[in-house]
């Protein structure tokens, strides 16, 4: 009996712990449908999927100040939207919604684009 309730419990904690892992990662591949730049310190943009955790499902943005290489994820945002590529990026845990309800991306070396 102690053996069938010791993989009851090991089951159950991975279980939780999957459920955890999969509140961040990788998004779907989606083609970018907007990029624009509000002020000196965010970049907005939408995805052609509901990709986001936030009220706005398709809109995602990061803060310039926090980002390890904005220029670098701005133009390639841009590359991705002008070639209708689709595109990856790695949303972070905890979710963090901010302006317009859409969700933060935290650090602007997580991205992929690809056909």
């Amino acid at each position: 009996m102690k053996l069938a309730s010791l993989k009851s419990v090991f089951g159950m904690s991975l279980l939780f712990f999957n459920t955890c892992v999969l509140a961040a990662g990788w998004t779907v591949p989606t083609k970018i449908t907007s990029v624009g730049q509000y002020g000196s310190n965010s970049t907005f943009f939408t995805t052609e999927a509901d990709v986001s955790q936030c009220g706005d499902k398709k809109k995602l943005f990061f803060m310039t100040s926090d980002a390890t290489d904005p220029d670098k994820l701005y133009s390639t945002l841009l590359m991705a939207f002008a070639s209708g590529k689709r595109m990856k990026v790695y949303l972070h845990d905890p979710v963090v919604c901010g302006p317009e309800n859409a969700q933060k991306i935290n650090a602007a070396n997580f991205f992929y684009v690809f056909d």
